[in-house]
């Protein structure tokens, strides 16, 4: 049972012709079937040329194997042994590409749900070759040996006739910039990035060089407020332009029981709301997603309305990459809606050379010498219950690790704009760089996020560049929400915006058009300035702020409540409420207002229940991580 690597063996190629074309219906088929049918072609091409290139890389290397084996190569042992070292390349490239679209690291390739997959690909390629080794010796007996060689050559053809007629049928109906009358929107969001720590925001390092090239040419809001100061109620929140008290999404990692460490769940964005992905997929709009942040798991709700949502995608390059090769075909034809979100400033802060002493850093990184990485909300919890107290040096290299890793991902948001720029994208696309909340370095007694909405948390950049940068340069100071961002993109867009049974707009966020017509907000809108911030994470105060342009309200559930006048405090260092949550002086105007507003959101909490989901082992791992659980 021999396999014969001495003569040409069609079978490899069309092997692999084949799978390429089953692995890219399998793909795509679920767009052609959401109603994007030139995407099946756009898949299948090139992964029928990549199986069959892999193909030809087996078949040259069992050549090579042949040549210098000689009569060797067809003896049993030598015939499997070279097929199997031929065939470990191929194995190898198609594990890459497995483990890079579930998002495996190579520090995790041996846990169990990235190992079993692993393991029966190499099943998989064995079973492969020995039928192919049983199908090559049967059909030397069956076949004569003067009609052997002549069948394989015709048969070889095979694969190329199938991938020269898949070319034609993708030049015909793939052409590029068709059925492209709308916008492309684009949305970056960078986990964790405070608005004071860009250049366009003022801050003096050079921390931001392409986000602040970028802010000339759109439109820059100085005072854009997070809906939260957790990523998963924030996130819920852009993406249905509600608040956390209406959408109900508080909890992302929730112990049911606190004797019971596997006992987590987590809330699930509600299938009833309709979100920013689900509006412009309505009309005709293709929706993509490449996101890096557990509490955003397709499965917790967040997928609802895109049609391609990958999470778990790891850094930023990472991300960029898989994105730049899903707009160059998935991109070209359809209008769409494409989503990023980058986790890498998330803390704890690791920049890579030389982005680690960029700003003054250690090179060593030595903060962490003492800290279990793995455990690093408990090391959170020791500083905000002060077990454990931080020196200014202490805060100072920490905040110059984020600032190192932040410049780290602005050279890769820089180099991305700079893609398309070349592909000529860039300026008659909508789009926007934010962020779901900010960071603490101390301030306020705490480090990270996820607490009480102090201005560092709360303050995230906003900047929106319109097509052929319209506006360019225009600074607006009046405060903005990031609720606003969702009826602001479809009322750029020309899609209306999701209504209640009455026919009303169900949303708390308004458009932020008329501000970028006007330069400031108009009269009627004046109630869209008014902001709400909330806060129910677990191991943190659940507190609700309200905020003005001049004043900001926190209430709080254990403790006495806290009035800041920021215009002439901007550090919330002077509490004008007296111990206690009694007014110094009576509140009245703005700070009355404010105060009914957070109470009013208070009693509206818990209206709105979000279903929960039991977290998996991997997921709980990954929250402790990233400081979410102690």
């Amino acid at each position: 049972m021999a396999v014969n690597l001495r003569r040409p063996l069609p079978w490899p190629l069309s092997l692999g012709v084949l799978g390429g074309i089953l692995v890219a219906l399998a793909d795509a088929a679920p767009l052609a079937k959401a109603g994007f049918p030139a995407l099946l072609a756009a898949s299948v091409l090139p992964l029928a040329v990549e199986g069959l290139l892999l193909a030809s890389l087996f078949l040259v290397l069992a050549k090579l194997w042949s040549a210098v084996m000689g009569t060797r190569a067809t003896r049993f042992w030598g015939s499997h042994f070279g097929a199997a070292l031929a065939l470990a390349p191929v194995v190898a490239w198609l594990g890459y590409r497995l483990n890079r679209e579930l998002g495996v690291r190579p520090a995790e390739i041996f846990k169990p749900y990235a190992l079993w997959p692993n393991l029966a690909l190499v099943s998989a390629a064995a079973v492969a070759l020995l039928l192919a080794a049983y199908r090559v010796r049967t059909a030397d007996r069956r076949t004569p040996a003067a009609q052997r060689g002549g069948r394989a050559l015709r048969w070889s053809y095979a694969p190329l006739i199938v991938a020269g007629g898949l070319a034609l049928v993708t030049a015909a109906a793939f052409r590029p910039g068709q059925d492209k009358a709308r916008l492309d929107v684009f949305v970056l969001l960078v986990d964790a990035l405070r608005a004071d720590e860009l250049g366009a925001y003022g801050y003096p390092r050079a921390t931001t060089p392409a986000i602040d090239a970028f802010a000339a040419d759109g439109i820059l809001f100085e005072q854009a407020v997070s809906a939260s100061t957790f990523t998963k109620s924030s996130i819920a929140s852009l993406f249905t332009g509600r608040y956390p008290y209406q959408h109900g999404v508080y909890w992302g990692s929730h112990r049911e029981d606190p004797n019971d460490p596997d006992s987590v769940t987590a809330d699930l964005l509600s299938a009833e709301e309709t979100t920013l992905a689900e509006a412009l997929r309505g009309h005709g709009y293709l929706t993509a997603a490449w996101v890096q942040n557990s509490h955003l798991r397709g499965e917790m709700g967040f997928a609802q309305g895109f049609v391609d949502y990958q999470d778990q995608q790891g850094n930023i390059e990472r991300i960029n990459r898989r994105f730049g090769r899903w707009l160059g075909r998935a991109g070209r034809r359809y209008p769409f809606f494409a989503y990023l979100h980058y986790i890498d400033l998330h803390d704890p802060y690791r920049p890579s050379p030389p982005y680690d002493t960029m700003f003054g850093g250690a090179a060593d990184l030595g903060f962490y010498e003492d800290i279990d990485l793995a455990q690093w909300g408990s090391f959170l919890h020791e500083v905000r219950s002060g077990e454990r107290t931080l020196t200014s040096a202490q805060i100072a290299q920490l905040r110059s690790y984020y600032d190192g890793q932040l410049r780290a991902i602005d050279g890769q948001i820089g180099r991305l704009f700079e893609k398309l720029k070349r592909e000529g994208r860039y300026d008659s696309s909508l789009i926007v760089v934010t962020s779901d909340h900010g960071d603490g370095f101390g301030e306020h007694g705490f480090i990270s996020h996820s607490t009480v909405p102090y201005e560092e948390l709360v303050r995230v950049p906003l900047i929106i560049k319109l097509p052929d940068n319209r506006s360019a340069g225009r600074r607006i100071g009046q405060q903005v929400r990031l609720i606003d961002l969702l009826p602001t993109i479809l009322d750029l867009t020309g899609v209306k915006a999701p209504t209640d049974g009455g026919g009303r707009a169900d949303l708390a966020g308004c458009s932020l058009v008329p501000m970028i017509r006007l330069g400031s907000r108009p009269p009627e809108m004046a109630h869209c300035g008014e902001a709400v911030v909330e806060i129910a994470q677990e191991g943190a105060y659940p507190v609700v702020a309200a905020r003005s342009e001049r004043f900001k309200y926190i209430h709080h559930q254990h403790r006495g409540d806290e009035l800041y006048d920021l215009a002439h405090d901007p550090g919330e260092l002077e509490n004008l409420l007296a111990a206690g949550g009694q007014a110094a002086v009576p509140l009245s105007g703005e700070p009355l207002k404010l105060e009914r507003l957070a109470l009013a959101a208070v009693e509206l909490r818990g209206v709105r229940k979000a279903e929960r989901v039991e977290l998996d082992a991997e997921t709980i791992r990954e929250l402790k991580a990233l400081g979410y659980l102690d």
